[in-house]
């Protein structure tokens, strides 16, 4: 869930940061555009202050400067012309820098020169008098409108960052609260086992989710109602492929000791292992079927005493062992764990067969469960040729055997207990043999 709302979180991030770059670019301008406004009207109201000082005296146009500071200040300078375009007043080099279509009687034209090497902006008017129009021309360096813009901009883009800042706020918090059923509904769907199909109860989820539920409650009946299906059918399988089987056996048998099948004891025993092949292959496909995760209901988990599954499991062998020659034994401690028991019967038969059937006469296989720190383990263990270390991979792929195997087998045994201990959450690993030699197979369950 937290990679949910990081990712909403990081979407949104790119936007704010155009949204951001734009709103400065804004702010500049707003900046820029504002204290020219203000700068140049201060700079016109200036002009106009000092057409107030012009008089007429003798036929002729005098200025009187206004008292220090109520107009002019150390970055401004002044021209002013009369109609012959003769300086009355001011700087010389100020008053021929207007444009000829600045000349407009009672309005103010502004314009940016360079002078004694610095930018100024300038601000003229042309007042009329007895004598005719008089320009007056005033100019101010950009300094002082610099600095001003430079403390504009810098507030606009603190206010546009604690802006930021807030809307990120405001979205996380929205993120936050807005997905918080969504977090209720993983609890609630984490406190679920893996192989759980049982519905959720749709009146403890969030209003704004009932509508998933209800989807996804019909989804957990279709997937229940599927598995139970092929419960069924590997059951109906199992015995519909078993009874047959076994009766031909039966048969085979008792032919075996006609006197009249001697001619043809050879092929019968071909057929008699055929058909044990046969068997054996349909049980591995039955097995595998049943450990499939969608068959594997978490409704069939129940505690189960792994040490007397085990000691079951080892009388069911002892027999096969003594006719070859293995030493089978168990070395047991009371251990429990919740599981599907058909399941770890197979599980277990699997890997007794195996180490039975790669172990070599006078060989030994040992059968051992117990507590193993906070979980318990099931292990198995031979001293038969074992299986490289590059192969044990692969051993647990469906179908696969290793190269120059002996005996008969079709490559499912070790896929088929790998995929009950995936179903069981527990972890299976190959290893060698405690003395050296053999292989050494481990199940920890969770």
């Amino acid at each position: 869930m937290m990679t949910i709302r990081r990712r909403l979180l990081l979407l949104l991030l790119p936007a704010l940061a155009i949204l951001m770059l734009l709103g400065g670019v804004v702010d500049y301008w707003i900046a820029v555009a504002t204290t020219r406004n203000a700068y140049d009207r201060a700079l016109a109201n200036t002009a106009f202050a000092l057409a107030a000082n012009i008089r007429i005296e003798n036929q002729r146009l005098r200025f009187s400067p206004p008292d220090a500071g109520s107009a002019l200040d150390g970055s401004t300078i002044y021209a002013i012309t009369g109609p012959d375009r003769a300086l009355i007043s001011g700087t010389s080099t100020l008053s021929g820098s207007a444009p000829s279509a600045s000349r407009a009687v009672g309005r103010a034209t502004f314009w940016d020169i360079g002078l004694q090497g610095q930018r100024w902006r300038v601000a003229s008017i042309l007042t009329p008098t007895a004598l005719g129009p008089v320009q007056i021309t005033v100019a101010e360096t950009l300094e002082r409108r610099a600095r001003t813009q430079r403390v504009m901009l810098l507030g606009k883009l603190l206010v546009d960052f604690a802006e930021l800042d807030l809307t990120l706020l405001l979205v996380w918090i929205a993120v936050y609260y807005g997905l918080r059923p969504l977090d209720q509904l993983t609890e609630q769907v984490e406190r679920h086992s893996a192989r759980q199909l049982q519905r959720f109860d749709e009146a403890r989820v969030p209003g704004e989710l009932r509508s998933v539920i209800v989807a996804f409650n019909r989804v957990l009946e279709l997937l229940h109602d599927a598995a139970q299906a092929q419960q069924r059918f590997v059951a109906d399988a199992a015995h519909q492929m078993r009874t047959p089987v076994a009766g031909l056996l039966a048969q085979l048998e008792l032919l075996q000791h006609e006197p009249r099948a001697t001619a043809v004891a050879t092929q019968l025993g071909a057929v008699q292992r055929g058909i044990q092949q046969l068997a054996r292959s349909a049980n591995q496909l039955l097995a595998l079927a049943r450990a499939e995760p969608v068959s594997a209901l978490h409704e069939n988990f129940k505690p189960v005493a792994l040490k007397l599954l085990v000691e079951q499991l080892v009388e069911r062998y002892v027999d096969r062992a003594d006719k070859a020659g293995i030493d089978l034994g168990a070395d047991t401690l009371a251990a429990s764990v919740l599981a599907d028991a058909g399941l770890l019967e197979d599980l277990l038969e699997n890997l007794i067969d195996n180490a039975l059937k790669y172990t070599p006469s006078g060989g030994h296989v040992t059968v051992r469960c117990g507590p193993d720190a906070r979980s318990a383990f099931l292990e198995v263990e031979d001293d038969g040729p074992g299986i490289p270390e590059a192969e044990r991979g692969r051993v647990r792929e469906r179908f696969y055997r290793l190269p120059g195997s002996s005996g008969i087998g079709c490559g499912l045994g070790l896929a088929i207990v790998d995929e009950i201990v995936r179903v069981h959450g527990a972890a299976f690993s190959i290893g060698g043999g405690s003395q050296g030699r053999g292989a050494r197979m481990r199940i920890r369950f969770p």
